[in-house]
């Protein structure tokens, strides 16, 4: 198959943009071509076109586009990647949230652009700590991501030792408890009790309706997912996390991406050289 004309490739960016948010330059540039010659392989399409014409259904029928989303984006992550955060969680956000509310209410956690789940199942191995101690506490922990390949994963909660690596046995011996078992690979599944504490739906951060999921969330996660986007569509997604968040609720972002200063009224706060993102908290309870 003959190299593809650059407008073709501009026109499959240009699609996928539109419905993921996802700007391809910035995810695999010298590659892309080569990851929708896959995709075609992958459809049994010989054209170009024809593929293009497969995308251009993604709304009505979005595995094509998803399975090309799988491909471009880089699904890279492990087990309390940027410990700090989980620190401030535990150590802040936590007995602060309690001490306010007592514990009629759950704390609700969000990982947007989860990935295969490492992330949040970080967070339930911190809640479910955190309720060891105490044991009134109660939580609602929910991920999502656009890639459905990376859900199916997810729920699974089978991890190889990549995703085990650096501080996951460091964060086992304080919590004196495992993820799960590991194998004779030094693969890992999650324990079905901590499993059970994860709610995975799809989500697809471009559409800005279906962030109303997010309402009444504690925590949003969304680490090292908006440097695929355009900077309309993320001070547009700082807006949305600061109206769906729950008073003194925080916002983490990966450890390069930054908050626009003066973007839908959050304070940055530091903890132990690690930066997060508040909505200002009031004295008032929850109604």
């Amino acid at each position: 198959m003959t190299s593809m004309e650059p407008r073709k490739i501009a026109k499959i960016s240009h699609l996928v943009h539109e419905y993921s948010g996802i700007m391809v330059e910035r995810v695999t540039t010298r590659q892309a071509e080569k990851k929708i010659l896959d995709q075609m392989m992958r459809y049994k399409v010989n054209s170009i076109d024809d593929y293009i014409r497969i995308l251009e259904t993604c709304n009505h029928n979005p595995l094509a586009m998803d399975d090309l989303i799988a491909d471009l984006t880089v699904s890279e992550s492990f087990f309390f990647r940027n410990p700090a955060q989980f620190d401030f969680m535990l150590e802040v956000l936590l007995p602060e949230f309690f001490t306010l509310h007592g514990y009629q209410f759950p704390f609700r956690v969000w990982s947007a652009g989860c990935s295969r789940g490492e992330e949040a199942y970080s967070v339930a191995m911190l809640a479910r700590y955190f309720q060891n101690r105490v044991p009134e506490a109660r939580f609602s922990i929910n991920a999502g991501d656009i890639n459905s390949r990376n859900l199916q994963m997810a729920r699974e909660g089978f991890f190889n030792s990549r995703s085990l690596r650096d501080k996951l046995p460091e964060f086992e011996n304080r919590f004196g408890m495992k993820l799960g078992k590991p194998d004779s690979d030094g693969n890992c599944r999650v324990s079905d009790d901590i499993r059970s504490m994860v709610e995975f739906q799809r989500l697809n951060l471009k559409n800005l309706q279906s962030l109303q999921c997010l309402t009444g969330s504690d925590i949003i996660f969304c680490r090292n997912v908006l440097i695929y986007f355009d900077e309309n569509l993320r001070n547009r997604l700082f807006e949305e996390f600061f109206k769906y968040l729950n008073p003194g609720g925080v916002v983490f972002l990966g450890e390069t991406e930054c908050m626009p200063a003066g973007i839908g009224g959050f304070t940055m706060v530091n903890h132990k050289n690690s930066y997060a993102y508040r909505k200002p908290l009031l004295s008032k309870q929850k109604t």
